[in-house]
């Protein structure tokens, strides 16, 4: 008899449900992120080429604006992308420990109150 994955199913709990939904949803955004930089990029060069690419005048202007935006947009989605799979897990944590530690420091500082 062949197992398939969807018949063995994991328990997971509710909160590891909601920080994976959270991770999932951000991917997405990413992925929406770089397809419309793809899309529009590809838009703005093809115009480039059939538009302004045979105007002596403009055409020098237009492929600095175009390269601009290409460049620029590029470098966002690259720091998108590594915030996303590289280090939101590290920031997250960070900050979590911070919170703990935060915390912590309120109980005891309670502790000492109602023990003094």
């Amino acid at each position: 008899m062949e197992e398939h994955e969807n018949d063995m199913e994991v328990e997971i709990s509710p909160q590891e449900e909601k920080t994976l939904y959270g991770k999932a949803k951000k991917r997405v955004q990413f992925k929406v992120h770089l397809m419309i930089f793809f899309l529009t990029n590809l838009i703005l060069w093809l115009f480039y080429y059939f538009v302004f690419n045979n105007i002596g005048e403009v055409r020098n202007i237009a492929l600095q604006f175009v390269l601009f935006v290409s460049l620029t947009w590029g470098v966002v989605v690259f720091a998108h992308y590594l915030i996303v799979y590289k280090w939101g897990k590290t920031f997250v944590e960070k900050e979590f420990d911070k919170l703990k530690k935060e915390h912590k420091r309120k109980l005891k500082a309670l502790e000492n109150k109602a023990i003094g």
